[in-house]
């Protein structure tokens, strides 16, 4: 699993007209729907799931009015995506970062190790 806090400027993004946001996230803003031309550096394009591996994502809001953010959880059967997804937003793999970068930062992460429901049963004795 991997967790990270990011802080958001937000006024830096809204001052963005909605098509600026939509080439940033590769998505329209009006239904959600991927962009048939999204920028290479779009946020979509750089976590692509069908090049970097399959990772369950969510992203919850936090804060207050003047210190807010995401705090985003990624779960996957293995590291090597989580990496791969961190190395593509921060350009290591194309030179390409992350547009969505410019108008947010991680301020914390961590991998952690999560055992599967399996790995827990075993643990426990058939008397308990």
């Amino acid at each position: 699993m991997l967790l990270q806090k990011w802080a958001h400027d937000s006024a830096a993004w809204e001052a963005l007209v909605d098509g600026d946001q939509e080439q940033v996230i590769g998505r329209r803003k009006s239904d959600s729907v991927e962009l048939d031309d999204k920028p290479s550096d779009s946020h979509l394009a750089s976590t692509d799931q069908d090049t970097l591996g399959k990772i369950f994502r969510r992203n919850m809001p936090f804060g207050t009015v003047t210190d807010h953010g995401t705090m985003f959880v990624g779960f996957c059967a293995r590291q090597e995506p989580l990496q791969k997804m961190l190395e593509s937003m921060a350009g290591l793999d194309d030179g390409s970062r992350d547009a969505l970068t410019r108008y947010t930062r991680a301020v914390t992460g961590a991998y952690y190790f999560v055992p599967s429901t399996d790995s827990l049963r075993a643990l426990v004795s058939p008397e308990e």
